[in-house]
Formats: C-alpha cells, sequence, structure tokens
C-alpha cells in the first residue's frame, strides 16, 4: 500500500473516530449559587365595576347602575436578587424582587386622563426550578415559584386637572405564584449569564378608589369604595448568576 493512501486510510479513520465522540458535555451546574437580575415589565391594566347612587356624574353611569373604570399602565421597570442550591438538574432558590410600572391613563366623569402615581409589587417567592442538560456552555431552564406578594397603588391620580377627578391607591400582601422560564450560558465554571421571563400572579389585591372628586384626592368624591384586582405582570431580565 502506498504512503498516501496509508494517510488517507489514517485520515478517514481519525475523522470517523472524532465524529463518533462528538461534543464534550458541559454538566449543568451544582452546589450554591447567587443571582441577580434586572430588566422591563409589563403589568395587566385594572378594571373594575362599581354601583352609583349619586346621578350627577355623566356619562360613566346612570342612577342605579353599575358603571366601568380603568386604570392603564405603561412599561415599567423589574430587579430581583436570588440565593440558590442546583443538584445537577434541579434546583431551589429563594428570590426577592421589585416590579414598577408607572401609570399612563385613568377613567374619570369627565373622560380617560392621563395619570399620575404607579403601580409595585415586591415579591417573596422560593422557586423550584429544572435545568436541562443539553451537552453545551447553554443550559435551558423553566421554574415555578409560590411565596407572597406585597402590591401597591401608589396614589394614581388624573395628571391632569378636571372638574370631576378619579384616584385609586393601597396596599395588599397576598399569595403570590410565578412561572419561570429562560437559558443561561456558563461563561466560566464559576459565572453564569441567564436571561428568563418570570410572570408573577397575585390573588386578590385590594385597593381603595374614588370618582367624581373635585380635587383628585381621597376627599371630596362623589363615589368611593374598594376592589380587589388580579395582579398579573411579566418581567424580562437579564442577570447573572455566581456559582460556587
Amino acid at each position: 500500500m502506498s504512503l498516501g493512501r496509508i494517510l488517507a486510510s489514517a485520515l478517514i479513520a481519525g475523522s470517523l473516530q472524532l465524529l463518533s465522540i462528538g461534543p464534550a458535555a458541559a454538566d449543568v451546574p451544582k452546589g450554591a449559587y447567587l443571582g441577580a437580575d434586572a430588566g422591563g415589565s409589563w403589568t395587566s391594566n385594572l378594571t373594575y365595576v362599581s354601583t352609583y347612587n349619586n346621578c350627577g356624574i355623566y356619562p360613566y353611569y346612570y342612577c342605579g347602575y353599575s358603571a366601568y373604570n380603568a386604570v392603564t399602565y405603561n412599561i415599567g421597570y423589574a430587579a430581583g436578587v436570588q440565593i440558590g442550591y442546583a443538584f445537577g438538574g434541579p434546583r431551589l432558590e429563594f428570590e426577592v424582587g421589585y416590579r414598577n410600572n408607572p401609570a399612563n391613563t385613568i377613567a374619570t366623569p369627565d373622560g380617560t386622563q392621563s395619570a399620575n402615581g404607579d403601580l409595585n409589587a415586591k415579591d417573596y417567592m422560593i422557586n423550584v426550578l429544572y435545568d436541562f442538560d443539553t451537552g453545551t456552555k447553554w443550559v435551558p431552564y423553566i421554574g415555578l415559584g409560590l411565596g407572597a406578594a406585597t402590591i401597591q397603588a401608589n396614589n394614581i391620580t388624573n395628571s391632569t386637572a378636571v372638574p370631576r377627578g378619579a384616584f385609586l391607591n393601597g396596599t395588599s400582601t397576598d399569595f403570590a405564584a410565578q412561572f419561570i422560564f429562560g437559558v443561561e450560558f456558563l461563561a466560566t465554571d464559576k459565572l453564569g449569564v441567564f436571561l428568563d421571563w418570570r410572570g408573577l400572579w397575585a390573588n386578590n389585591a385590594t385597593f381603595n378608589y374614588g370618582y367624581g372628586c373635585t380635587n383628585s384626592n381621597n376627599s371630596a368624591c362623589a363615589q368611593t369604595g374598594a376592589t380587589t384586582y388580579s395582579y398579573w405582570n411579566g418581567a424580562l431580565n437579564l442577570g447573572l448568576h455566581w456559582h460556587f
């Protein structure tokens, strides 16, 4: 056999061996870790129905009937910190998070107005997650969290003076849950960069409201009351994990 055929045979055999080995596996992280993230947040509009007895507030209701009201919100920001332990697939973490969305509009008896104030949430969650081993430095994951959230409507009022304004405010601490999905890139043995979506839900947050307020605050209102609100907020976060 010629030298060329020997070299060609060796090259082919070596190539087939490399193909059979495939890429080197990268284990999912194990052990304790710290995390921190920040990003943008989106929250659902608040809508509620109230019954009025004053026939003077037109056009949002008729005497003795129910009326619809709404507050909408702008895109806001979110931030959080986590401490956890990874078992090489499953992991468990404790998270403290904050989300803030400025009010965009509020409905008043004189029409829909631009709004001041904000809706914010502080959440305290225990998250159970699962990391998927792809054999690469990319680690997708999903998770579910349970805990509590303190939701605050921070003095949301119409920003433009009108004869009959509206307000929404109050603080409520309630049971909360969140779903998580994302991906982490293992930049080094110790450092990971992750991008994830965390959707937070809190049940029956209770706020105070007023309509037909001559000074757009908590007094001189034609109608006041309380309303409950199922809080939904989604946060897209970029963060870092430090693996010990």
